[in-house]
C-alpha cells in the first residue's frame, strides 16, 4: 500500500471544502504584498551597489513569499501586521538608499507609483487597492507577457519554499535569493519582453533544483542515510499529539523536548521521519497517522489529541475547528497557538486534557523508504535489459480516478518496457517501486541517481507528473531544459495554478496532458 492510496481519498480537502480556487479577495491581498515586495527588492538590489547587504530583509521577503498562500487563514489584524512589517522594511530600505545616494553625490533613482500605507490603512483598502492594481497589470501587459509573469511568480514562490527550509539547516543560500530579488525587481519596469521573462524563469528553476540537491545532502548528514522501512499506520490507547507538515528539525525539537508518556504520530510529508535512522532512537514516535497530504480536515477531524503544525508549510486549516491547533511557523494561523521559544507545555498540556485513543486500531504497516544498493541493483537490470522505454512516474496525491489510471496504464505498458514509479506500486516484476512519501529532497537524490545511469534527454525516457503542487513547475522546466523529450502533467487544481496559465504553460513548454492510458501510450509509439 502507498501513502494516499486510501479509498478515502476521493474526499479530499478541496472537495470537503466545496471551493476549489482562490477567493478574489485572497488574490487581492497577495496583489498587494507581491508589489510591495517587489518594491522593496529594487531598493535592497540598489542598495547592494553601495556594497551593503540587508540579510534580515531578504529573508523576511523570501519568507512572505514562500507563504504567501497563508494570508488566507491569517485575521485581518494578523495581515494587517504583515503588510505593516513588509511595508517598514520598504521604508527603511528606500530612506538608506536615497541618504547613501545624497552622501556620495548620486543621482537617486527612484521607484514611481510606489505604494503607501499609514495607521489608518484598513483591509478593505488594501483590496481595493489590489483589484485595482490587478486589473491594470493585465491591461498593460500582452498574452505571452501575462502567461510568462504568471510561470515565473510560481517559479519564485517555489524557490523561496525551498530556500527557506535549507535556510532552517543553517545555510545561506545567496545565489538563488539574489536571483530571487533581481526577478522582482523585474516586475518594477512597466514592459518586459516575454524573453526576458524566460531567462529568469530558467536560472531559477535551475535554482530550485539546486536547492533541493542542498537540501538532501544535509537530511542525511543529519538524520542519516535512507532506509526501507515498515512504519506503523496502527494506533493504539494512550494520550497523543500528532507533528504535520514537512519539517524535520521541528519533529526532532519536539522528540528532544518530550519527556510525557505519551505517544507521538507523524502526518502528511513527515512520513519521511520515519525513513531516517535518526528518529528510529525515538520510543515516543509510534507511527502515522492519517489517509493522504491533502485529507487535513478528515485527519486532523478524527485524531483524539493535540496536533502540532511544523514550520514552512501553507496547511488547509481554515476550515478546521480550534482549540488544539498548534505551530511552531513564525505566525500562527486564526485559532492556532504560536509555540514560544521551543516551549510545547502548551501542547503537551492539551494532549493530557484530549480523550486520546480509548482502544486503538489495527491497520496495515506501510513502506517507505529504500535501499541504495537494491536500487542500484534493481536499475542495473533495468539498463541491461535495453528497453524501448523507461517510464518515470513521479509521486503523486493517488485519488481514486489516478489509482484507476495506473492500474490500467501498467496493464497495458507494451512489452520490453519498464517503469520506474515513486507513487503507485502494482507489484509487477517490470516495475520497480521507490516510496518516498511526497518529499521532493528525497527524490531528487534518487533522480539524480538514475539519470547517472540514464541521460535526462535520452529517447528511451518519458516523465509521468501527476502531483501538482507548488514545485511542479520548476520541476518541469528543468527537466525540459536537460533535454526530456516526453513530459506528461496531470490537471493542476486553480489553488496551485490558473486553469488558463496551466494551458499556456503545457504549449509553451510542450507538455503532453494525461488523457487515458491507451492514448498516452499511443502518443509515446507515435512519437518513437
Amino acid at each position: 500500500m502507498f501513502y494516499n492510496s486510501s479509498d478515502s481519498f476521493e474526499f479530499n480537502d478541496c472537495i470537503s471544502r466545496g471551493a476549489c480556487s482562490v477567493s478574489p479577495n485572497i488574490s487581492s491581498m497577495q496583489e498587494i504584498m507581491f508589489i510591495l515586495l517587489r518594491q522593496i527588492s529594487y531598493y535592497i538590489l540598489k542598495l547592494k551597489n553601495f556594497g551593503i547587504e540587508k540579510e534580515n530583509i531578504i529573508y523576511d521577503i523570501m519568507f512572505q513569499l514562500a507563504f504567501i498562500d497563508s494570508l488566507k487563514d491569517l485575521s485581518e489584524a494578523q495581515v494587517l501586521e504583515l503588510f505593516s512589517k513588509q511595508y517598514n522594511n520598504f521604508v527603511k530600505t528606500r530612506k538608506e538608499y536615497m541618504k547613501l545616494c545624497r552622501e556620495n553625490n548620486s543621482q537617486c533613482e527612484d521607484l514611481k507609483n510606489l505604494l503607501k500605507f499609514s495607521a489608518k490603512t484598513n483591509l478593505s483598502s488594501i483590496l481595493k487597492r489590489g483589484d485595482r492594481e490587478f486589473l491594470q497589470k493585465y491591461k498593460r501587459l500582452g498574452l505571452n507577457e501575462k502567461y510568462y509573469s504568471e510561470i515565473l511568480s510560481g517559479v519564485i514562490k517555489s524557490v523561496s519554499v525551498n530556500w527557506i527550509n535549507l535556510h532552517d539547516y543553517g545555510s545561506y543560500a545567496k545565489f538563488s535569493s539574489d536571483s530571487v530579488l533581481n526577478a522582482l525587481n523585474l516586475f518594477n519596469s512597466s514592459r518586459v519582453s516575454p524573453q526576458k521573462i524566460k531567462l529568469y524563469i530558467d536560472e531559477l528553476a535551475k535554482y530550485d533544483i539546486e536547492l533541493l540537491k542542498q537540501i538532501n545532502e544535509l537530511q542525511t548528514e543529519k538524520f542519516g542515510q535512507i532506509q526501507l522501512t515498515a512504519v506503523s499506520t496502527s494506533t493504539k490507547p494512550n494520550k497523543a499529539i500528532m507533528v504535520s507538515g514537512s519539517n524535520l528539525n521541528d519533529l526532532k525539537t519536539f522528540l528532544d523536548v518530550l519527556d510525557e508518556d505519551i505517544d507521538v504520530y507523524t502526518n502528511g510529508n513527515l512520513m519521511i521521519a520515519h525513513a531516517f535512522p535518526f528518529f528510529k532512537e525515538y520510543k515516543t514516535l509510534k507511527g502515522h497517522f492519517g489517509s493522504g497530504v491533502s485529507n487535513t480536515i478528515l485527519d486532523f477531524a478524527t485524531f483524539p489529541g493535540a496536533i502540532l503544525l511544523t514550520r514552512n508549510e501553507t496547511q488547509n486549516i481554515e476550515y478546521l475547528y480550534r482549540g488544539r491547533l498548534f505551530t511552531t511557523d513564525k505566525v500562527a494561523a486564526k485559532g492556532v497557538v504560536k509555540i514560544e521559544n521551543n516551549d510545547f507545555s502548551p501542547l503537551i498540556d492539551s494532549a493530557r486534557q484530549a480523550k486520546g485513543f480509548a482502544k486503538g486500531q489495527q491497520r496495515k504497516e506501510e513502506f517507505i523508504g529504500y535501499d541504495e544498493s537494491e536500487v542500484n541493483a534493481e536499475l542495473n537490470k533495468i539498463i541491461e535489459k535495453n528497453p524501448e522505454k523507461i517510464f518515470i512516474i513521479g509521486p503523486s496525491n493517488l485519488t481514486v480516478d489516478k489509482i484507476d489510471y495506473f492500474k490500467k496504464f501498467f496493464c497495458n505498458m507494451p512489452q520490453n518496457t519498464y517503469a520506474i514509479s515513486f507513487s503507485y506500486n502494482p507489484k509487477l516484476e517490470n516495475v520497480l517501486h521507490i516510496n518516498i512519501g511526497n518529499d521532493y529532497a528525497v527524490l531528487y537524490g534518487v533522480l539524480h541517481a538514475i539519470l547517472q545511469k540514464i541521460p535526462v534527454n535520452s529517447d528511451k525516457l518519458a516523465f509521468f507528473l501527476t502531483k501538482c503542487d507548488v514545485n511542479s513547475l520548476s520541476n518541469i522546466i528543468n527537466l525540459k531544459n536537460n533535454g526530456a523529450k516526453d513530459i506528461f502533467l496531470s490537471d493542476c487544481p486553480p489553488l496551485v495554478i490558473n486553469p488558463a496559465v496551466l494551458k499556456a504553460f503545457i504549449k509553451l513548454y510542450n507538455i503532453n496532458e494525461i488523457t487515458t492510458p491507451k492514448e498516452d501510450l499511443e502518443k509515446l509509439k507515435k512519437g518513437n
